[in-house]
């Protein structure tokens, strides 16, 4: 079964982000470990970082018409960070990989079961 973790970051953390610092550089090798174990064990489908939230447009639909504005949610208080697709054997060792990012890094991380065939068999 696949799965998607979708990772949450502190909003303020994100704009204070020092990518010089020990405590980043421990988080980018936390993350490439667990990406070569993750590989090796054939359970990673992708993963890949995000840009600055700043960035970001959200369309949503107005009086009928969608319509785009800058930014994300403005009452967000976190912003996605980064998305990953695993495949697993179980939902358990899937809740296990979150929980390990979770206790690892600190930050919010959802799971997400990717809706594969009959959405009743999920």
């Amino acid at each position: 079964m696949k799965y998607m973790l979708l990772a949450y970051t502190n909003q303020a953390d994100w704009e204070s982000v020092d990518v010089t610092s020990t405590e980043f550089q421990e988080m980018c090798a936390f993350y490439e470990n667990l990406e070569r174990e993750l590989t090796e064990t054939g359970e990673l489908v992708m993963t890949q970082g995000l840009s600055d939230p700043s960035l970001t447009k959200t369309v949503r639909r107005v009086n009928g018409t969608p319509v785009a504005s800058d930014g994300p949610y403005a009452e967000s208080k976190e912003v996605l960070a980064s998305f990953s697709i695993i495949e697993c054997e179980s939902h358990d060792r899937a809740l296990a990989i979150t929980t390990h990012i979770v206790d690892a890094i600190g930050d919010t991380v959802e799971l997400r079961p990717v809706m594969e065939g009959d959405p009743a068999e999920i």
